[in-house]
């Protein structure tokens, strides 16, 4: 397990968290660090790295972007902690009641602890929280107006992302990119795959796929198609991360998501 800490820009942060679990299923972790407030906890895997860097950085507050394992998975030991804690009311309910997760998501980030402390809130201004849902209903982001900044979670994870799970709101995500790209940020922070410069061509860019990738699926269902034959026509056959999760989150569960209709 690694955490590096590297400066984006003066004022802004990136947490990088890296383990041996995720390198093997090809993912990392960044959490982001500005106007001394804390974006995202990073994975269980990470807590002891993450304890000890925020000893030495001590932010004034955490904001957690959605309930995820590896957005959330420290957020028990940060309200241990007594640091004061942003997030949605749905989130805080998941983390109490600390839902299973599938065994290839505790292998790779670990399974988040029940959230039993006491919560203490706090204002994160200047920063602004923005309801973005889609990926999941608790989603936030992060939003910094005076520098355009837009801590995006999982909101971006690259333009053309051919995986979801099957709890996924297609739809919905595609209005908060719209969302998000009205903001026309510069610099938008991913908790996957980092900073991306070019942060309002990327999410047109994404936007633009969505539109064409959704249309895509609804008219081959249209005209009979089953949705395992519409997940390889449209978005190719099913990698090793589909494989391993069971299904869980793969390009049939990217189908079956935008064929429910949210």
């Amino acid at each position: 397990m690694s955490l590096e800490v590297t400066e984006v820009e003066p004022g802004v942060a990136r947490l990088r968290l890296r383990s041996w679990q995720g390198r093997l299923a090809g993912y990392e972790v960044s959490a982001y660090l500005l106007h001394g407030v804390l974006v995202d906890t990073g994975f269980p895997h990470a807590e002891a790295a993450l304890a000890a860097a925020l000893d030495t950085l001590r932010p004034r507050g955490a904001v957690v972007t959605h309930w995820h394992e590896d957005h959330a998975g420290n957020a028990p030991m940060l309200a241990a902690r007594a640091l004061p804690l942003w997030m949605r009311p749905e989130c805080e309910a998941t983390l109490r009641t600390r839902p299973v997760v599938k065994r290839y998501r505790r292998i790779v980030w670990g399974w988040t602890p029940r959230l039993g402390a006491a919560r203490r809130d706090f204002d994160p201004a200047p920063l602004e929280i923005l309801p973005l849902p889609g990926h999941t209903p608790d989603h936030v982001v992060v939003w910094d107006a005076d520098r355009r900044i837009l801590v995006s979670g999982d909101l971006f994870l690259g333009v053309k992302v051919r995986v979801a799970h099957r709890h996924e709101a297609p739809r919905r995500l595609l209005q908060s990119l719209r969302r998000a790209a009205a903001l026309e940020p510069r610099l938008l922070l991913d908790a996957h795959r980092g900073p991306v410069r070019d942060a309002t061509a990327a999410l047109r860019a994404k936007i633009a796929w969505m539109e064409e990738t959704i249309g895509a699926i609804e008219a081959r269902r249209a005209s009979g198609e089953a949705p395992r034959a519409i997940a390889r026509v449209v978005l190719g056959r099913e990698g090793l991360v589909g494989y391993a999760s069971g299904g869980e989150y793969s390009k049939l569960a990217f189908v079956d998501a935008v064929l429910s209709g949210t």
